[in-house]
């Protein structure tokens, strides 16, 4: 296993190959889910032009006249497709956008994707394509890689898995004020509600909590020299989420992560798009009870997909995370 920095890499041809490559390949998966919780994947078999058209339509959406954009604007965190904006007022009223998004649900595809945006041209087509190489090429064999590696079969998942939802997270982070002179922080410090998150971006930005150390650690970002021959597609960076720390009765931690984008001197927007994978609306999400025994108790209540969006229509009130509110003391 090879690593960016101190940002592991996960070569996922390696899972199709021999019985011993495979096996290899899903220790270093277990590997960097216990010790690390996020890795960068390569030779996933996503071509570079799916990556990049993906990249560019979610570009050309956040570069549509506001009116277009502004008509999926919805305060309910329930519709399939919902436009909203991050902001905050500077010193002496200017308003401050930290982060345009999209939230479309996408799995599955052909009962989602004609309620996506039908501007600008091509839209659905080439984020329709990338979904479902995402959905195809990655999500299934790093989910069949991850319970083999807990030792429950390389299957124990797929009825869950084919039955369950995605929504992609498309982000545009402008360029900050000239005269912040700094990183900025666009997204605060979080994990996801999902089994594993599968993030693609146009620039740095992203940024990994080690909780060994610590320390936040940039996810190294892959974009290609100039005349490279041929440049290398860009980097797809891979989170365990909540639900798979519950699943796993915490063997496997979710990945804690933010977004810095920006310094004064820069006139260039960020985008990203965030595929996260989940079961049904109302399936429960419970520890696998091959994973408890005397020594190793249910450290986690069940919960659905339903649950956390209840607790996002509470406001958070008590102030702790939804993953905090599933542990058993």
């Amino acid at each position: 296993m090879d690593s960016a920095g101190d940002v592991p890499i996960i070569d996922l041809s390696k899972l199709r190959g021999t019985s011993s490559e495979r096996s290899a390949a899903v220790q270093d998966v277990g590997r960097v889910c216990q010790e690390k919780g996020f890795f960068q994947v390569i030779n996933h078999g996503i071509s570079t032009d799916i990556l990049r058209d993906a990249l560019a339509a979610a570009a050309a959406f956040f570069s549509l006249p506001m009116d277009d954009r502004s008509a999926l604007a919805s305060d309910d965190i329930t519709l399939p497709v919902r436009y909203v904006t991050s902001s905050s007022a500077l010193d002496g009223g200017e308003v401050k956008v930290h982060r345009h998004v999209l939230k479309q649900y996408s799995y599955p595809l052909e009962k989602w994707i004609g309620n996506w945006p039908a501007k600008p041209s091509q839209y659905r087509e080439k984020m329709g394509k990338y979904a479902r190489e995402v959905r195809n090429k990655l999500v299934s064999d790093l989910m069949e890689a991850i319970t083999e590696s807990l030792g429950l079969g390389r299957y124990y998942l797929s009825s869950q898995m084919e039955n369950g939802f995605e929504m992609m997270l498309l982000s545009l982070y402008p360029p900050p004020p000239v005269s912040s002179g700094s990183d900025d922080l666009r997204c605060g410090d979080h994990t996801d509600y999902t089994f594993i998150s599968v993030i693609l971006s146009t620039h740095e930005g992203l940024e990994e909590l080690d909780r060994g150390t610590g320390a936040w650690l940039a996810a190294p970002h892959r974009r290609g020299a100039e005349g490279g021959s041929p440049p290398p597609p860009p980097s797809l960076t891979v989170h365990v989420g909540d639900c798979l720390e519950a699943m796993s009765n915490g063997r496997y931690r979710a990945a804690v992560h933010r977004v810095l984008w920006g310094r004064g001197d820069t006139d260039t927007s960020r985008v990203s798009i965030t595929s996260l994978t989940n079961w049904a609306m109302d399936e429960s999400v419970e520890v696998a009870k091959e994973l408890v025994d005397d020594r190793h108790p249910s450290m986690y209540k069940g919960s659905t997909l339903r649950d956390y969006t209840r607790f996002l229509l509470a406001g958070r009130a008590s102030g702790s995370t939804f993953l905090e509110s599933l542990k058993i003391n």
